[in-house]
């Protein structure tokens, strides 16, 4: 029986973006790959999954929910 997750959903703590993410339960901080700004996974606001699939999935809905969908900093379409 598993007492904990191993990932977190976590929403970025920055002002004007709040855009979700996740990260291993084990890490301290995440650096937000829309805005670039270091969150302190202690103090962000957290969903807690067991599989990296369904962290995925999970922040696919959310952000969709947020209403705009905007690529991350490192994303390269080909066109």
């Amino acid at each position: 029986m598993r007492l904990s997750s191993d990932y977190y959903v976590i929403r970025c703590t920055k002002k004007g973006c709040g855009k979700f993410s996740y990260c291993k339960a084990k890490q301290k901080t995440k650096m937000c790959p829309y805005c670039e700004y270091r969150i302190t996974v202690e103090k962000a606001s957290k969903t807690e999954v067991n599989s990296v699939i369904h962290a995925r999935k999970l922040v696919q809905e959310f952000n969709k929910k947020l209403g705009e969908m905007t690529e991350p900093w490192w994303y390269k379409s080909d066109n």
